[in-house]
């Protein structure tokens, strides 16, 4: 499979926004807190409706398509994935990005300015995520993992179907 960046980017575009729709599912069914729009758009503003649209290009543009949309796309290339494989290798790469996630969830407080930091001078404040975001509620930890792995899963088989095309 060859390196096509527009190609990564809608597929990796697509497998964020599956993602998040997942993750609104448990929100709506109570069953996690975690809002990673949210989460990153309050890295620059303490306005909800800003944070929010802020948080879904971040998310969904930069992070799940540009960046990481990228990083599988070239990892996809490197190996010499089939396109017919590229869903179940995508997934594979899904759990190892989830639990990288997982574990990176532990630290954000050391780099968000709205939480872990005590007095956040009247903006507001954060609960931290801990590991696997597991404070968030008792099921976010399976989720984030889950959430990966349908990425993964998403952005292998868009991204063949884009280069097929």
């Amino acid at each position: 499979m060859e390196f096509e960046f527009w190609a990564a980017l809608v597929a990796g575009f697509t497998g964020g926004l599956v993602m998040s729709a997942m993750m609104a599912i448990m929100r709506a069914a109570g069953t996690t807190e975690m809002n990673m729009m949210y989460l990153q758009g309050t890295m620059f503003t303490a306005k909800r409706g800003a944070a929010m649209a802020i948080g879904a290009v971040m998310h969904l543009v930069v992070i799940s398509g540009a960046i990481l949309g990228s990083v599988y796309a070239l990892l996809f290339t490197w190996l010499n994935v089939s396109a017919a494989s590229a869903w179940w290798v995508g997934a594979l790469f899904g759990i190892v990005h989830g639990i990288l996630g997982g574990l990176m969830m532990a630290g954000v407080p050391a780099v968000h300015p709205r939480m872990g930091k005590g007095d956040t001078g009247g903006a507001v404040a954060l609960k931290e995520p801990g590991l696997f975001a597991k404070n968030y509620g008792s099921a976010t930890p399976a989720g984030v993992l889950a959430t990966h792995v349908l990425y993964g899963l998403v952005l292998g088989a868009v991204y063949a179907w884009l280069l097929g095309m």
